[in-house]
């Protein structure tokens, strides 16, 4: 667990722009970027480095989406941080990505 005052990210990707998740259908996959690879000293965020494996990437993504599940919101979708692709429909959470069979971990739109 992390301190909450540690963590400036609930998640690793985020898409383009916002508002994204507003033109999508229900079955719509967006391509995601992941934030590491934009930010300089991604991992003081509490992010995995650039350079990380999947089974760390992976790893970090499950916990900051273990946190942004303990509160409710509703808007939110999932994402696969390995493949890069977020969908709209919550209702997906843990269950595998379209890609790569790993559970799908909770993504914010805003």
């Amino acid at each position: 667990m992390m301190d909450p005052h540690e963590i400036s990210y609930s998640q690793l990707d985020i898409t383009e722009s916002f508002g994204d998740n507003e033109r999508l259908k229900p079955e719509d996959w967006i391509e995601t970027v992941p934030i590491n690879k934009m930010t300089p000293n991604a991992q003081a965020s509490g992010l995995p480095p650039a350079d990380a494996s999947d089974d760390e990437v992976y790893a970090a993504g499950v916990r900051l989406s273990r946190i942004r599940e303990s509160f409710p919101t509703p808007s939110d979708g999932v994402y696969c941080p390995i493949c890069h692709i977020a969908n709209t429909q919550l209702a997906r959470l843990h269950t595998p990505c379209p890609k790569c069979g790993r559970p799908l971990l909770k993504f914010g739109w805003d």
